[in-house]
């Protein structure tokens, strides 16, 4: 049972650090290269726990942790030292406050577990437990979320499950010493701790799982309620290019009632006759860059919009069939990718915007966007972050973007040219 015990303890504190990096970092690796690390480290400290060094385990543990840490997740060497130390003065303190509860409440030497080894399962037990608890607290605390971490949410009722754990363990152990009992009773009070650990772990690991869905879900939500704001203002702005195009081509007609009525000399008809041409009539200088109406309408937007910015803009389409894909993805794409570049250029000295879409081969197309910068754009965890002062509404753009991608079996890419300060963002679509 002690053997069982050192091995399952070891086991649980590897993969409770493991539950810790994968909260608080970015994975860089697969789950199942993680996974092969993770067995890697616990097979590790379980063989050094065989030496009957304490300090060595210790060692052993901020050594393993610190490595499993930055080989399997985005985070620097300082991050992962820091972080293990972490860990290591949790497990310390939490093993600690267990052995004297179990001294001063029952009256336990702490040593107890060296000779008893059911004893030890219990005191393992709750140890973890407490272990667990405790880190996932300061994780909690620690995580940025805007805020909203020091918040009480039904979440932290989730807590009372370990504490409630720990007192059915120390109600375990106070019954087995007080009340001897056969030797099948205290293999089936050791299963149930084993199986109360299990179910901890399960609990909180599908809690973290449901509000990591429920949060991309959101920002799908958001993102397509974005989209479809979006097609139904261009859907608005088609119409009144209609309306321009119609005032074009009906132009000669209005010009010779104009005529006549000051061939007649009556001016108050005239007027009215052009208030009403202004009411009826929007105006718009329209050029054509796609046949597609949807793109000619985002590109005719953004090409005002630059006019006004006085930012440069080249635009060059060629005859592409968009009928691949959906309006809301089309203006998703196209709008976010030209909202960041004027964003970006109206900031800069140069003030220049460079947009293609081009075909590759007859399955794939290209959309090409180049604008100047003023400064080298962020990167958090590999990932582009918006500069925009309000975070919370902010930075869906480029998870849109990437989302259609990944919907059109394509890809984005991005550089930035420091020495013509410039920045390059691509995306590829399928054909589908």
């Amino acid at each position: 049972m002690t053997t069982a015990c050192y091995f399952f303890a070891y086991l649980f504190e590897t993969l409770i650090s493991f539950i810790y990096f994968d909260r608080k970092f970015e994975r860089k690796l697969s789950y199942k290269k993680c996974f092969i690390v993770y067995s890697l480290s616990f097979l590790i400290q379980y063989a050094v726990s065989y030496i009957g060094i304490p300090n060595l385990n210790l060692s052993a543990f901020l050594l393993c942790n610190f490595l499993f840490c930055f080989i399997c997740f985005d985070a620097d060497a300082l991050q992962s030292a820091l972080n293990s130390i972490l860990l290591a003065s949790i497990m310390l303190v939490t093993e600690l406050c267990i052995l004297y509860v179990f001294r001063l409440v029952f009256s336990i030497d702490v040593t107890a577990h060296t000779t008893n080894s059911t004893v030890l399962l219990l005191q393992s037990i709750c140890t973890k437990l407490f272990y667990f608890f405790v880190s996932f607290i300061i994780l909690k605390l620690s995580s940025k979320e805007d805020g909203k971490s020091f918040r009480v949410s039904k979440s932290y009722l989730l807590f009372l499950l370990p504490l409630a754990s720990i007192i059915l363990l120390l109600g375990i152990v106070y019954v087995t010493e007080k009340y001897p009992a056969e030797d099948n009773v205290y293999r089936l009070f050791s299963i149930s701790a084993v199986l109360l650990l299990y179910s901890n772990i399960v609990v909180f690991w599908i809690h973290e799982q449901t509000i990591k869905t429920q949060k991309e879900n959101m920002d799908l939500q958001l993102q397509k309620q974005k989209s479809e704001i979006d097609t139904e203002y261009y859907a608005i702005l088609q119409e009144q290019y209609e309306n321009s195009n119609i005032l074009i081509h009906d132009i000669k007609r209005h010009l010779l009632s104009i005529k006549e009525l000051s061939a007649e000399k009556d001016f108050t008809a005239i007027n009215n006759y052009i208030d009403n041409l202004y009411q009826s009539y929007q105006i718009k200088r329209i050029k054509k860059y796609s046949d597609n109406k949807l793109v000619n309408a985002i590109i005719n937007r953004y090409a005002a919009l630059c006019d006004e910015k006085q930012i440069s803009f080249y635009c060059d389409i060629r005859n592409i069939d968009f009928s691949f894909i959906s309006d809301n993805n089309l203006t998703a794409v196209l709008d976010n990718m030209l909202d960041n570049a004027v964003t970006a250029a109206e900031k800069s000295d140069k003030k220049n915007i460079e947009f293609t879409i081009k075909p590759i081969n007859t399955n794939f197309i290209v959309i090409n966007m180049e604008n100047s910068s003023s400064c080298e754009p962020k990167i958090k965890n590999g990932k582009l972050v918006t500069t925009k002062e309000n975070k919370a509404f902010h930075g869906f753009g480029i998870k849109s973007i990437q989302r259609i991608a990944k919907e059109y079996d394509g890809n984005i890419d991005y550089n930035f040219d420091k020495e013509k300060m410039v920045f390059k963002f691509s995306v590829v679509l399928k054909i589908i």
